[in-house]
Order: C-alpha cells, then structure tokens, then sequence
C-alpha cells in the first residue's frame, strides 16, 4: 500500500504568492473582511475546514452532493472554470454544470476535502484532497488539489484547479498516456 504524505499550507503558500501577487498589483481591492488596502489572510491560526473562507466551503461541498446545479448556483452567469491539468475550460453556470456532470460520469466516488485555505480582496485559495475512482480503473485515487476562485461580491467570476493528473493516473493504475474512452 502507497503512503502519501500532505503537506499541508504548501501547496496553499505557492498558490498565496500568486494571489497575493496579483491582488496587490491590482490596488487596494478589499474585502469585507479585510481593512482598506490591506491583504489580510482569513483563519491562518486555525486548523483544518476552519481555516476555509465561507465561499471555499460551499465550493468543496457542492461537489460533494453530486447535484451539479449545487455547483452552478455559486458562479455568476459569465463565469470562467478551468481546469488547469487538462487544459479545459468551461464558460458560465451552464459550462460548469456541463464540467461537473462530465467529471461525474469519468468518476465514481468523486469528492473534494477542503483542508485549508485563505482569502484575500477578491480572491480565494482552496487547498484539499481530491478522490475518486476513474471508471474502469483499477484502484481509486486521492491527490492534492489547490483551487483559486476569484469572486464578483458573493458569486465566483472564475476559478483555475491545479492538480498532478499523472498522479492520479498512477495511483489510479493507469497508464500516463492513457485518455478517457471516446476521446
């Protein structure tokens, strides 16, 4: 049996440089929870879903349910998915609806555990576990998963999952040069 090893804020850290790279940039863009012109990181004392921003939460729960309007009801209506290990990318609610429905269909069990994450302005890092079993494949997967949402007051405008897909593939028994059939 493989161990694997999380490192917990690692992940969350290379994702916090980027974020707050392009939030500062941007100005003094500020949240309800942060002063004017400041970046302020949310729970970074807490542990584990407490240190999830509200919106995080909500994300990783509507994969979860497996009812894909759950999803779609928290993204404005010209809102950008993309998922960054396989270069897809799905426009408005209805994209994102389309994406979960596929995604359910290549994978049984899917679930996503938000383990950490922060806000600041208008974006969010979410940091967790990503599992599931790929039809067909030998054995189930779990890997980390680093989502960044950027918000339009309380609905996310766009959001960019990063993952390893040869590592699902591996842990999944799969070949890495293996597709989906059909496709």
């Amino acid at each position: 049996m493989r161990m694997r090893h999380f490192v917990p804020g690692l992940a969350v850290g290379v994702a916090a440089a980027a974020l707050i790279a392009g939030t500062v940039g941007a100005g003094s863009a500020a949240s309800s929870e942060a002063s004017p012109g400041k970046q302020q990181l949310v729970g970074a004392p807490k542990h584990g879903q407490e240190r999830v921003p509200a919106v995080g939460r909500r994300w990783a729960a509507a994969w979860t349910t497996g009812d894909t309007r759950d999803l779609a009801r928290l993204y404005t209506r010209d809102a950008v998915y993309t998922d960054r290990a396989l270069n897809l990318v799905f426009r408005g609610s209805k994209g994102v609806e389309e994406w979960e429905t596929g995604s359910r269909q290549l994978i049984e069990n899917l679930k996503f555990e938000a383990t950490g994450g922060f806000r600041g302005g208008d974006g969010v890092v979410v940091e967790g576990v990503f599992s599931g079993h790929i039809v067909g494949a030998p054995r189930p997967f779990a890997v980390p998963l680093v989502t960044v949402l950027r918000l339009r007051g309380d609905l996310i405008q766009s959001s960019n999952d990063y993952y390893n897909r040869g590592e699902i593939l591996s842990e999944s028994g799969l070949p890495a040069d293996w597709a989906p059939p059909g496709s």
